[in-house]
């Protein structure tokens, strides 16, 4: 992922996250990919050889993205409440600024995970180890109980990612009255919840 994109392969790249993201790996069709794009097809193959390399660069460098910022701003926080809302704040936001992600994601576990790229699925991991040194810190201050850091994982990257590919769905819903929390209420929302649940006492 350190590999310097030229302008073409960049635009290539900003274009096929987008398709992916709307129609999966499986729904992209190359000739549709490249009209998108404003490429030739050969262009395409020439920067990332075929659809599946090309799926897995997107998909990582997406990842990427917003994990990076996660652990970024995670290292720099001191307490054990600020260290979880924050990993929570900035999954959120990250999320929300790249839908690509969390839309991806929700596919592709969806789909049992069949055409997640290897690299992209570290990302993830990467991600769930700093939630997992979070927790295990908070243990070992006698702060946290005891809990299977996945299950905290998902209850965190799976909810903010329902709400935030929901969005659509739920504006669409006519009523009178406010139905359904903001990104910064949710986020509020989830970090109180998880917190409160994993205090020890």
């Amino acid at each position: 992922m350190n590999k310097n994109y030229g302008k073409t392969a960049l635009k290539i790249l900003d274009c096929a996250t987008d398709i992916f993201a709307e129609k999966g790996f499986e729904g992209t069709i190359m000739d549709d990919l490249a009209e998108h794009c404003g490429v030739n097809k050969a262009s395409i193959y020439y920067h990332f050889n075929d659809k599946a390399s090309l799926y897995e660069v997107c998909m990582t460098r997406l990842f990427k993205k917003v994990v990076d910022q996660v652990i970024l701003q995670v290292a720099q926080c001191d307490g054990l409440e600020e260290k979880l809302k924050t990993f929570v704040y900035e999954f959120a936001k990250g999320a929300y600024n790249h839908k690509q992600m969390p839309a991806t994601l929700m596919r592709e576990i969806a789909a049992a995970g069949k055409n997640m790229p290897v690299p992209a699925r570290q990302q993830m991991q990467r991600l769930l180890g700093t939630l997992k040194e979070i927790l295990i810190d908070g243990e070992k201050q006698g702060v946290f109980r005891c809990v299977d850091p996945l299950m905290i994982h998902f209850m965190i990257i799976g909810s903010l990612s329902f709400h935030i590919t929901s969005e659509p769905m739920r504006l669409a819903i006519q009523s009178e009255s406010k139905t359904d929390p903001s990104l910064d209420e949710a986020i509020g929302h989830v970090s109180e919840l998880i917190y409160h649940a994993l205090l020890s006492n």
